[in-house]
């Protein structure tokens, strides 16, 4: 009796003598399907179209780029002139309407203090206040809540802390190593170990640099909300544009929140619910 022969197959087609030969057949077949692929493309991929800024004779203005049909407005998108994202009145939008002047350097003529306050149309602007219309808002646009300050307070904390310090005096890290002196919103001391910026500052401690460049003396915890709104916007002196980084929403509630700090050195102590006249205490009186 012979043993099976386990070495070859009951499958005649399989013979490894002509498994090679198979082998380099599909080889050959797969490299010409590989070939025709791009020849079986579709017209849909080869369609005419221009690239951004690119001229076109279609059109009457020669650009390829349309711009958007007048009033057309993206989704969420508020109008320039809801105080929401500007802080402004109705009143100081019609006067700055009203009143543009297109710059040309060809004509340049030396100002009196009325014509470059009718063409101060950017930060800060001039805001005669009383008598007169009023360029800035005084009212929050939305109500500010208890969540609203917390928001408000991580927020300052994030971005304004590091130039105005923790209790808004002007004096944080930024200042310690050298830079300038941020202005304090308040007008007296709030801390027995603040430095003396007095003989530094020549509009005031705690007053408005934006205000003293129009000669109007504004302490800063007198000044708009809608003036602290257009500065955080668009940034005014040392202090840059925040526009990019700060949401118009949770700007209200950084000022918000600077409105806390500034009312916080003048109030009454005998006026604040117990368990926070038990903590203002134990810190001797000091916030």
């Amino acid at each position: 009796m012979t043993r099976p022969d386990h070495t070859r197959t009951s499958d005649p087609t399989m013979d490894t003598a002509a498994h090679p030969v198979r082998v380099r057949w599909l080889l050959l077949l797969g490299v010409i399907a590989l070939s025709a692929t791009p020849g079986c493309r579709q017209r849909m991929a080869d369609q005419p179209y221009y690239r951004a800024l690119e001229y076109a004779e279609f059109f009457a203005d020669g650009r390829a780029s349309r711009p958007l049909e007048r009033g057309v407005i993206h989704r969420g998108q508020h109008l320039e002139t809801d105080p929401l994202v500007t802080g402004l009145t109705p009143e100081e939008w019609l006067r700055a309407y009203e009143y543009q002047v297109p710059a040309n350097p060809e004509t340049m003529v030396v100002l009196d203090d009325a014509e470059k306050r009718k063409r101060a149309i950017g930060a800060p602007r001039f805001d005669q206040r009383l008598p007169g219309p009023k360029a800035y808002v005084e009212e929050f646009p939305f109500p500010i809540t208890q969540d609203d300050l917390h928001r408000g307070q991580q927020r300052y904390t994030i971005f304004c802390a590091v130039c105005h310090g923790t209790l808004g005096n002007g004096q944080g890290k930024i200042w310690e190593r050298g830079y300038l002196i941020p202005t304090s919103f308040h007008t007296t001391k709030v801390s027995p170990k603040e430095a003396d910026v007095s003989k530094i500052n020549p509009q005031g401690l705690g007053k408005s640099r934006g205000y003293w460049m129009w000669g109007i003396d504004m302490p800063m915890d007198q000044a708009p909300v809608g003036y602290y709104f257009e500065v955080i916007t668009k940034g005014y002196g040392g202090m840059p544009s925040y526009n990019a980084q700060i949401p118009p929403d949770d700007r209200w509630r950084i000022i918000a929140y600077i409105r806390v700090l500034q009312m916080s050195q003048n109030a009454d102590p005998t006026k604040l619910p117990a368990e926070i006249q038990k903590l203002l205490a134990s810190a001797g009186g000091q916030p």
